[in-house]
């Protein structure tokens, strides 16, 4: 059989990996001695009989060396195809093939080492190969040893006071260190550990090798590490470096688990929380993003990219697997790029515009509020300010006395239907609509202006949209609301009115959601809508809600004077590819490098930069194949 199936190894061509994954079992028991070939050649001969009885002695020992052969053969090419050309070994190096590779080795550490003292070197951006050999070691030798050092130490600062030498503090330091150590492993807060860190590096030329050994060494050095290249043994710290678990030197220092635990290898710069989803992956070291925004402080998101810059790839995919998490997802949609996703988790699609059947009231209460101090009125109040600033979008603007005017008609409006200042409680009470409002303005001395602005909201083309009782809810997990089939004369207006609506939705019940604002933009262009976006980012915390704001237009966004409070009140970026024309913005925004700068004008459209807090990271985007089909923005997939 083993020839059997070198045969079919060398017939297909398979690469080493494929071989060794696929066949491992079967190749471990092909050893080049005689044994295995008399059992191969047994298993013929045992074949041969079957068809022919009489084989001689003769046509044995042919099948046999036939057999033999054929194995040399096979084994021979699969060590050709797993090795390189050539390996040149020389006394500071080894060459493989036109790569140089030189290792060196760390071999003293200070007393005391921060924590993540390796993330230069991890994030650094060269080919390298590190190995960390680590073997415990037990308590009762290292306390046998220590003793004995313990032991020396005391004798020679005894000798140095009997010949009336100067106190050595080197020395005191060493015996305060030794009996640390050992109160500690006696009270089993440290163990004791062999330690061995090894470095490859590799370049095509020999110059840029020493280059790169050079910057290393000075990273180090300032850290108070020393290393040393290997000299004579080059071969064997090479294969140290490899993943063949072998350690062929044997170079180690002692260190307790407090030091031994600053050298952990994935402690750069990353993001990733024990739980939750899978954001992206971190381009400096590999290691995966898994972030929870509902553990932050203040997880409101913006998010800044040039058209085309796949922003809304990256929301959507986030938006994809907070829901298996069981998170509830609003969406604001200006362009109807959510529909292929709502379709695929079944959730829900609202159409707002003049010609949709979905109607939201404005004057809709929240139906039950968390806060524990709420009063009668308190509800009345908040919903009488928000109109306030709805008939400012929707009538350009009241003055002093128009907006008296409307304040009063507004309570009365809500009064007519038993809800007021000492009672605002809505349960089996009818709500007020937009119509009502315009009776009561009918009635008003000096609100003929009023009535005659607000009459096409009431009466004509637009009352359809705004003057209905709602008729929608938000009980599915993913609610969507289209606004693309809007004028834009009535899109801040609807924006609006979908916030507030959603804002009371959201008081009603305490559950974790994400509110995704597409195109922010178009908000920010008036004053009162970027003033109440304003408002709800910054209280959204309090009820269990992250918002995240997306556009593409920087300078219109920049245009409003609410736009700092927004970015200041939301700890996580994302600023996607930038164009020339917003970089110097957003650079005085957010205080990026001149390199990161670089990076945003010349970065594909996989690769963002994310901030959270103080970490900036830059990140590659992995999509699963069928989370790419539910999520691309591509019109020719």
């Amino acid at each position: 059989m083993q020839n059997e199936l070198l045969k079919e190894l060398i017939n297909k061509r398979y690469s080493w990996d494929t071989i060794w994954f696929e066949n491992k079992d079967k190749i471990a028991e092909i050893k080049p001695n005689k044994n295995s070939i008399e059992k191969v050649s047994s298993k013929e001969i045992e074949k041969n009989k079957v068809d022919n009885t009489n084989l001689s002695k003769k046509d044995e020992d042919k099948i046999l060396k036939q057999t033999e052969k054929e194995y040399k053969e096979a084994l021979a090419y699969i060590k050709d195809l797993v090795a390189p050309a050539y390996m040149k070994i020389m006394p500071d190096k080894v060459k493989i093939n036109n790569l140089f590779a030189k290792t060196f080795f760390v071999y003293a550490y200070p007393n005391f080492l921060e924590w993540n003292w390796l993330s230069p070197i991890i994030n650094w951006d060269t080919k390298f190969d590190m190995s960390l050999f680590v073997y415990p070691i037990d308590s009762a030798y290292i306390q046998k040893y220590l003793r004995k050092r313990l032991t020396q130490l005391n004798s020679e600062r005894s000798i140095n006071a009997e010949k009336w030498l100067v106190n050595d503090p080197w020395l005191n330091a060493q015996i305060q260190d030794v009996e640390e150590l050992r109160e500690k492993l006696t009270r089993w807060q440290e163990k004791y550990f062999h330690f061995w860190l090894y470095i490859t590096i590799y370049s095509e030329t020999e110059d840029k090798l020493n280059k790169i050994w050079k910057d290393i060494e000075t990273i180090l050095a300032w850290r108070n590490v020393l290393q040393k290249q290997s000299y004579m043994r080059a071969e064997a710290w090479f294969i140290s470096t490899w993943p063949f678990a072998r350690d062929e030197l044997g170079v180690y220092r002692n260190m307790s688990t407090g030091g031994l635990s600053t050298t952990f290898p994935f402690s750069s710069s990353t993001l990733s929380h024990d739980d939750w989803i899978l954001y992206w992956v971190n381009t400096h070291n590999n290691s995966l993003i898994l972030y929870d925004r509902f553990k932050s402080e203040n997880a409101n998101m913006c998010v800044f990219a040039k058209s085309w810059g796949w922003k809304s790839f990256a929301v959507k995919l986030e938006i994809l697997r907070s829901l298996m998490m069981w998170t509830d997802v609003i969406v604001i949609d200006p362009e109807n790029e959510y529909k292929a996703l709502v379709e695929t988790v079944w959730g829900t699609y609202l159409d707002v515009s003049l010609n949709s059947r979905e109607r939201i009231n404005p004057f809709d209460l929240p139906l039950w509020v968390k806060d524990k101090d709420i009063r009668p009125g308190d509800l009345l109040r908040d919903a009488i300010v928000n109109l306030l600033w709805l008939m400012n979008l929707m009538l350009w603007k009241l003055n002093w006395n128009e907006s008296s005017i409307m304040e009063k008609a507004i309570i009365i409006t809500y009064n007519l239907k038993w809800i007021t200042l000492e009672d605002d409680d809505i349960n089996w009470k009818e709500t007020p609509t937009m119509k009502d409002l315009y009776s009561v303005l009918e009635t008003m001395d000096w609100a003929l202006d009023l009535t005659q602005r607000l009459e096409k909201y009431t009466t004509w083309i637009f009352s359809w949209l705004f003057s209905e009782l709602t008729n929608i809810s938000l009980k599915e997990w993913l609610q969507v609301f289209s606004v693309r089939d809007l004028d834009d004369i009535l899109r801040p207006t609807a924006m609006y009115i979908i916030l507030s609506y959603i804002w009371n939705r959201v008081r009603s019940s305490n559950k974790k959601r994400l509110l995704v604002i597409d195109e922010a933009w178009n908000i920010m262009q008036h004053e009162d809508s970027a003033k109440f976006l304003f408002w709800l980012v910054k209280r959204a915390r309090k009820y269990n809600l992250w918002v995240t704001t997306i556009t593409q237009d920087v300078e219109d966004f920049l245009w409003s004077s609410y736009w700092k409070p927004i970015v200041t009140n939301s700890s996580i970026q994302l600023l996607l590819k930038q164009s020339p024309a917003s970089i110097d913005a957003l650079q005085n925004i957010f205080k990026i490098t001149d390199q990161e700068k670089y990076i945003l004008l010349n970065s594909a459209v996989w690769q963002w930069l994310f901030f959270a807090w103080s970490e900036h990271v830059w990140i590659q985007v992995i999509a699963s194949y069928y989370e790419e089909q539910i999520v691309s923005t591509n019109p020719n997939r």
